[in-house]
């Protein structure tokens, strides 16, 4: 027996080295600094020799050559021109480059690139501006200040508000040139619920439709009725004065991470008793008395605060309340629905340079039938709107030096790699400034959302959103040295950085980040730092800084080999800075979670993985052989599938709480290890805590109370300049 554990112990550490293999074929000496140094030098790819250029300009022609002095004028035009060119010439030696003249590009189609439109390793293609941010690319409609007048006496009689009534507006917006005024497509219910509807921007902002209340949630209680319908009823009658109003309603009806945003085919207003009722299915069971959170939207009545809208389909009609005078404003009303750019089969294609704004879907986008590789999107700007900057498929993509802001739900969403055989797509996000997104679907839509095996997210800054920064759904992946702060400003029960509810998301490193100010500042709650959701495994976490964190520094959910090291926690709002519990455990979830075959950690690896082919069986961090296991773990047996087990919580350091070293469940407490984990009382030694730089200084006591304890650097976090 000992003989076999021997062995098994050495296929682990050869296998877990394999793990760390770049997606070059080097190896990661597993030293902290070192491999921080070496896996995010990201250098600006090298110009390739003069090969062939178009130009594309404003004031250009399709139906041209697209030389300098003839361009074309669209991106679908360059497009053709390139795979033409590709089928008649070949690639030459350089590629090719597509140059864009300043000015602004309305996208009113979709553009989809397939392996015609593809370059080679050392012959790409590139699109990119002639001067870096002067090439736009609008999905919307400008509207002509002069085209607001006063809105009629009709319409202002219907708002509620005496104030609003005198300043409403009213713009034509068939005069304006829009083209698609239907708003009922695609509502829905779920973690990810979107409308893509249409926004308006001024300028650069984006407005709020009318709605009621006029921020956040109004919270109130679930109820059933007689007929089983749920129904909510609004305050003081709130609900009886849209009478004839197609009422649309957003928000989450039980748990605070899960959002519902419903129709009015899905609601029934009943003025009379002043109640809605929800028609509609929604995510969870309607429980009797339960608080709900949710707001009223699209009211033409509750316009009562600057900045509101309404528009109105069959009239064509936008009605706005301005916070001033129109006059030179930057008026945009988003339009086209589509996925803006679709690369399907596409290969080492590069964006660099643009501005995308004012659109309502996806602006990159591919999928696992359409993926791509080899796709570098560099020195762009995303902003106003309603999809995702970058949601792709493939290996090889690369999304860097870019600023993605305003954004309605999340912003770059990446799918690859071979989570069964653990074959890394080696895609890289790196260097982006990302803010301000979620703004109008607020849960489940990440800054950064990565899905499958081997990436590198890596110096972004991020802030702003009501939920999570970075999710990563994946093994293999590395994330570090991102600067993360003012997150998760409406949800408790979430992380900064977030993963959960996998064994075979294993083989993660997240190092060497900064994540601050994890606050929510709507509904009180107490969201985490890093959280390590529902029995993930295989986790290793070491040399983080976490500040203000009103919920715990690491959220740590049962799972098995997990390791916290050498991390900085200063200022969290628990009683233990960091907590390892034991919920796989028996019946803590209340199902059977873990037990095979049907508890949901099963399903889901049995669903996608081959968890006994040689790689698998020990790469997942459990005994998977044991399938005639079929009652609930036992805290008592380590490898039970939901005991913690085998974790290492050591050598971390707190300041500014009067927590515990760590809150570890009876069963971690049992099968893990926690030591020289200490908190300080007293500045130990940072380099200016009252200025909130909590990098540790050269004679920094730690240093001698941990011996080994490894100096985190803030100035290599965030972006690189």
């Amino acid at each position: 027996m000992k003989r076999f554990l021997a062995f098994v112990l050495a296929v682990l550490v050869i296998l877990s080295a394999l793990s760390f293999f770049s997606c070059d074929g080097g190896i990661s000496s597993g030293d902290p600094e070192e491999t921080g140094k070496e896996s995010t030098a990201v250098s600006d790819d090298e110009k390739p020799p003069a090969g062939k250029v178009f130009h594309v300009s404003t004031e250009g022609s399709d139906e041209n050559k697209g030389n300098e002095a003839h361009p074309l004028l669209t991106l679908e035009g360059a497009r053709r021109a390139v795979s033409e060119y590709r089928k008649s010439s070949g690639l030459p030696e350089g590629g090719i480059e597509v140059i864009f003249e300043p000015g602004t590009y309305r996208v009113d189609s979709q553009t989809v690139f397939t392996a015609d439109d593809s370059g080679d390793e050392d012959r790409p293609v590139v699109y990119r501006a002639k001067e870096k941010g002067s090439v736009i690319f609008d999905g919307g409609v400008r509207i002509d200040p002069s085209l607001f007048v006063p809105a009629s006496e009709e319409v202002k009689a219907k708002l509620i508000d005496e104030s609003a009534r005198s300043n409403l507006m009213e713009a034509d917006l068939n005069t304006a040139g829009c083209y698609d005024l239907d708003d009922s497509r695609n509502y829905g219910i779920g973690w990810q619920c979107y409308s893509y509807r249409q926004e308006l921007y001024v300028d650069g902002e984006r407005q709020t439709v009318a709605r009621w209340p006029n921020s956040s949630y109004d919270s109130n209680l679930l109820l059933i009725g007689e007929d089983d319908v749920p129904y909510i009823q609004p305050p003081e009658n709130r609900a009886s004065l849209w009478s004839g109003e197609k009422i649309r309603m957003y928000g989450m009806p039980l748990y605070d991470y899960d959002s519902v945003n419903m129709s009015e085919n899905a609601l029934e207003l009943d003025t009379e008793n002043s109640i809605v009722r929800i028609t509609g299915s929604m995510h969870f069971p309607a429980q009797n008395a339960h608080s709900a959170y949710f707001y009223y939207y699209n009211i033409l009545s509750e316009i009562d605060i600057p900045g509101e809208y309404y528009w109105d389909v069959e009239a064509g009609k936008l009605y706005y309340y301005p916070d001033g005078d129109l006059g030179e404003r930057d008026i945009s009303f988003s339009q086209f629905a589509g996925e803006w750019f679709v690369l399907s089969g596409t290969s080492y294609l590069k964006f660099e340079g643009f501005v995308f704004e004012n659109g309502r879907n996806s602006v990159f986008a591919s999928n696992s039938q359409t993926a791509a590789d080899h796709i570098t999107i560099d020195g762009c700007v995303f902003r106003d709107n309603g999809g995702y900057a970058v949601r792709m498929s493939g290996s090889f993509i690369t999304v860097k030096n870019c600023e993605i802001y305003n954004m309605g739900s999340g912003c770059i969403e990446l799918t690859g790699g071979n989570l069964n055989d653990l074959v890394s797509n080696c895609s890289v996000i790196t260097n982006n400034l990302i803010h301000d997104w979620s703004e109008t679907y607020t849960v489940y839509n990440p800054g950064i959302n990565i899905n499958g095996y081997g990436f590198t997210v890596s110096h972004n800054e991020m802030y702003g959103s009501p939920h999570e920064a970075i999710a990563y759904n994946c093994g293999g992946s590395t994330i570090e040295y991102n600067y993360i702060h003012d997150v998760c400003t409406e949800t408790g029960d979430a992380g900064a950085v977030y993963a959960g509810r996998r064994w075979d998301w294993n083989g993660n490193i997240i190092r060497f980040n900064l994540i601050e100010n994890v606050i929510d500042t709507v509904f009180g709650r107490e969201p985490n730092g890093i959280y390590i959701d529902d029995c993930l495994s295989e986790q290793w976490c070491y040399g983080n800084i976490l500040v203000n964190i009103a919920g715990w520094g690491f959220h740590i959910g049962g799972g098995k080999k997990i390791k916290a090291e050498n991390n900085i926690l200063v200022n969290i709002n628990q009683s233990e800075f960091m907590t390892y519990d034991s919920r796989g455990v028996g019946n803590s979830f209340g199902h059977d979670f873990t037990v095979y075959p049907d508890g949901y950690m099963w399903r889901m690896i049995t669903s996608v993985t081959d968890y006994l082919s040689d790689k698998q069986r020990f790469a997942v961090p459990l005994d998977l052989l044991l399938l005639e296991h079929t009652g609930l773990s036992h805290e008592n047996n380590p490898d039970d599938p939901g005991v913690p087990a085998y974790g290492i919580v050591q050598g971390n350091i707190a300041f500014g709480t009067d927590g515990k070293v760590a809150g570890p469940s009876d069963a971690a407490i049992k099968h893990c290890t926690f030591e020289a984990n200490i908190v300080y009382d007293s500045d130990p030694g940072f380099a200016d805590c009252e200025n909130g730089n909590y990098s540790l200084k050269e004679d920094s006591r730690v240093y001698r109370d941990i011996p080994g304890f490894i100096r985190i650097d803030l100035d290599s976090i965030g972006i690189l300049k």
